[in-house]
């Protein structure tokens, strides 16, 4: 439970930092000087990879809750010498998404960064 308490702190960490970098993509789409079907390219890029990003985050957020409810559940039942050996299975699953989906934001906003840098 505390894991999974920690992954929403990152979680929520990451997902504000979307915005901000939705509105460095905007900047970049007013910039006149860029051409306008390089702009075009990689705004739709970068904004759908963002809402993507954004997507699974907010699933990733549900899945937790839900773990959560399922573990305080298991801890109770604990007592009872009764396990939920379908929560530790479901905990392995949700620790793997959690990477990839921290692996894929980081890969983001790096990509994101660099591509920006070649503007200036």
């Amino acid at each position: 439970m505390d894991e999974n308490s920690g992954w929403r702190k990152t979680i929520a960490m990451q997902a504000r930092e979307i915005p901000i970098l939705e509105e460095m993509l905007a900047v970049t789409v007013n910039d006149t000087t860029l051409q306008v079907s390089r702009k075009q390219s990689n705004e739709v890029h970068f904004s759908r990879q963002m809402e993507s990003q954004f997507r699974e985050m907010t699933q990733l957020n549900f899945a937790i809750d839900q773990q959560q409810k399922r573990l305080a559940r298991d801890c109770e039942n604990e007592a009872e010498g009764r396990y939920d050996i379908d929560a530790l299975c479901t905990q392995d699953i949700l620790r793997e998404r959690i990477k990839m989906t921290e692996k894929g934001f980081i890969e983001l906003k790096c990509n994101f960064m660099n591509y920006l840098s070649t503007l200036l």
